[in-house]
């Protein structure tokens, strides 16, 4: 009996190890709701232009299918664990697939070029450790690249935001995004151009103020991630900006200082 229970101890602490390691769902959480858990689609952030919104829903689609599709024996796994078993090839397969689908398509949203450098180091990572026959093809399934790179253009673009909304004059909560303050890109040129606020606008386009996006990200059905936008956001009072006649920072990113590392690390 004693032996039961330790046993059973063991496989919760490994299960525990395993959850503290692998990257969350970028698509999906766990709500309560009612003392049930229910599986929701999380909140895009907002003060996006429709160009990032529909890049970073895809992306988390994407990257959702690619590591966490589908439960095996309780632990998820997507389709590059199943193509990385394939001997040689799949892990080739999978680093094509892992730029091709996700780091490409990043490259669209005008990102800094430390987070292109992360993003591919967890490629890299992910494609090292896949060599090794079986342990490798596990270490990959918990690690979970895709996922670990949906989260970082995440955050990224929440802070880009969070500063454009702010230069709009939006009322924000106080506590920060990714450890960066609202507001600190302000008279600051550097921090400008590596946030790039309002990035991706085009001439007319509205941005809405907060609580005027859709509450949930868009449709994204099918693992390629749909562009779909959600719908029925409750109104609020504040009016949405509009965007000028040009889109607000064009420039390369440069110069990100102490609060891009603060990014990177959350």
């Amino acid at each position: 009996m004693a032996a039961l229970l330790a046993k059973k101890a063991g496989r919760g602490e490994c299960k525990h190890s395993l959850a503290s390691i692998e990257p969350s769902d970028p698509l999906y959480e766990d709500v309560d709701v009612g003392g049930k858990k229910k599986r929701v689609r999380r909140t895009l952030p907002e003060g996006l232009s429709k160009r990032d919104r529909k890049v970073l829903q895809k992306i988390k689609s994407r990257a959702h299918y690619l590591d966490k599709g589908m439960n095996l024996c309780g632990l998820r796994v997507g389709w590059t664990f199943w193509i990385g078993i394939i001997p040689g090839a799949g892990d080739v397969v999978n680093a094509i697939l892992n730029y091709l689908l996700v780091i490409r398509l990043a490259k669209r949203a005008e990102i800094p070029g430390w987070l292109l450098h992360q993003m591919l180091l967890n490629n890299a990572v992910s494609a090292g450790v896949g060599v090794v026959p079986l342990v490798g093809d596990l270490v990959v399934a918990v690690y979970k690249a895709n996922s670990r790179n949906a989260h970082l253009l995440e955050e990224y673009l929440a802070v880009r935001g969070q500063e454009y909304l702010a230069s709009q004059g939006a009322t924000l909560p106080t506590n920060s995004v990714a450890g960066v303050q609202p507001g600190i890109t302000q008279g600051e040129p550097n921090l400008q151009s590596e946030y790039k606020p309002g990035a991706g606008m085009v001439a007319g386009e509205i941005i809405p103020m907060p609580g005027q996006q859709p509450a949930r990200g868009g449709s994204g059905r099918g693992w390629f991630g749909g562009f779909g936008g959600g719908g029925g956001a409750q109104q609020q009072q504040q009016q949405p900006v509009q965007a000028p006649v040009q889109a607000h920072g064009a420039g390369a990113g440069a110069g990100y200082g102490a609060t891009s590392g603060q990014v990177r690390r959350a």
